[in-house]
């Protein structure tokens, strides 16, 4: 591993996205000494809720929507405590929704943003914090999600902006990130995952199955796309735990944390990602995103 510090920034849709997708990987550089910093883009008010005295009915009603904003916005900041975050940035627009809600169109909805705006604020976080490594999601958003689409195109455009000196002068001097991942699921993982979550459904456990806009065709990167695998196991208990701090979606912990703390480390034993922007050649496979730097 390295020596040297250096600065990770992570651009998420939704707080909880932190620490599914990219929760070991930020336990584990904090760990080493290295900065991190978290922007998530939306208050994830259409998220899902799980809890039963949480009587909220967030699609329906506008005030329900502004008490899961604040209840998620309270969750993001325990999750990414537990994680060692060093800076989170919540930008504040309004959550999507899923593909084909009706919200996509919503005026305030993410989706609708300028993205030039959007880009010009991820544009000063970048010259402020210099990080040398920037991580977001591909081009379909990891699952078609809008809202991860949408943070992959403002952050593929700010990343290239913060270089430009031209490009948003007000926003600091500027900055070339070296390294740019996409976070990626290998095709064989979610296979696995689809087998454990089939066998949770027989015992009556709330999984991903059971959502309508579930879709397994559309998961997951071919295995040979994947450039980079970091070994979450020693921060695996972190990341469950920061995972379960979202407790409007993820429910009461119970007996699914129990599970996920049991089988994690068999079942994810890495977080997986694409390189796709480096400064100089890496040499493929890595296990380490600040290698090469």
């Amino acid at each position: 591993m390295t020596s040297k510090t250096y600065t990770l920034m992570a651009v998420h849709a939704h707080p909880d996205d932190e620490s599914s997708s990219t929760g070991g990987l930020l336990r584990l550089v904090a760990e080493q000494g290295h900065t991190t910093i978290v922007v998530t883009c939306t208050n994830g008010e259409l998220g899902e809720v799980h809890i039963p005295d949480l009587r909220l009915n967030p699609r329906q009603d506008s005030a329900d929507r502004q008490r899961l904003a604040l209840i998620r916005q309270e969750e993001l900041a325990k999750a990414t405590a537990i994680l060692g975050v060093t800076k989170v940035y919540r930008l504040g627009y309004h959550d999507s929704g899923m593909a084909g809600w009706d919200s996509n169109h919503d005026r305030q909805a993410f989706v609708q943003a300028n993205q030039e705006d959007v880009t010009g604020q991820l544009v000063h976080i970048i010259r402020r914090h210099r990080p040398d490594v920037v991580v977001t999601y591909d081009a379909h958003g990891g699952y078609g999600h809008p809202d991860h689409i949408m943070v992959h195109r403002v952050t593929v455009a700010s990343v290239e902006a913060a270089a430009v000196a031209e490009r948003f002068p007000e926003g600091g001097l500027p900055w070339q990130v070296r390294k740019v991942y996409y976070v990626v699921w290998a095709h064989s993982s979610v296979r696995r995952a689809i087998q454990v979550m089939q066998v949770l459904d027989c015992f009556g456990l709330h999984t991903p199955l059971r959502e309508p806009h579930f879709d397994p065709d559309i998961l997951g990167c071919p295995d040979e796309l994947i450039t980079t695998r970091i070994d979450v196991r020693s921060v695996m208990r972190a990341k469950g735990a920061a995972l379960f701090a979202h407790r409007s979606q993820m429910g009461r912990k119970g007996r699914f944390l129990w599970f996920f703390q049991l089988v994690g480390r068999w079942l994810w034993p890495y977080e997986t990602f694409r390189c796709v922007q480096s400064v100089r050649p890496a040499q493929q496979p890595e296990s380490d995103i600040f290698a090469g730097l």
